[in-house]
């Protein structure tokens, strides 16, 4: 895992089951299932269905939980951006979106300022870059989770 301060993650399932442990303790799982009903039943209070996750910041380590995925982190070197984006986006399909963006682009540029796409007539080289900018203009949008958080 490529986050900064990374010091470990537990994935857990809907029954606090341990899925993936790496260099994570067996009672972090606990910490884990203590804070979220606690979380859960406070966001009830409050009048919310249910809690999508937490942070929890020490001196040392901090913990951040959402999406059934606890990670531990070096306090002083966490970058929390980071572990936002880790989060809230699908990393593939945003880095296909800009793919297919720059394709397109580059197949626009062609199309205008080069002879290379000069062929048919001059709506069907434009074609392929315009359904290319399309897909790509969903794509980039469509990464991101239906869950939004604040750290």
């Amino acid at each position: 895992m490529k986050v900064k301060g990374y010091l470990g993650h537990v994935k857990v399932d809907d029954k606090w089951n341990v899925i993936e442990k790496v260099n994570a303790s067996e009672e972090l799982a606990g910490i884990l299932k203590f804070n979220v009903e606690k979380g859960n039943e406070e966001a009830r209070e409050l009048g919310f269905k249910r809690m999508n996750g937490f942070a929890m910041m020490g001196s040392k380590k901090s913990l951040a939980f959402m999406k059934g995925e606890a990670i531990m982190v070096e306090t002083s070197k966490a970058d929390w951006q980071e572990l936002f984006v880790h989060y809230v986006y699908l990393k593939g399909w945003l880095a296909l979106g800009i793919f297919l963006l720059v394709l397109s682009i580059v197949l626009y540029y062609m199309s205008f300022a080069t002879p290379y796409l000069d062929y048919f007539a001059p709506l069907p080289r434009l074609y392929v870059p315009t359904l290319l900018l399309i897909i790509s203009l969903l794509m980039i949008p469509f990464s991101k989770t239906r869950y939004t958080y604040r750290l």
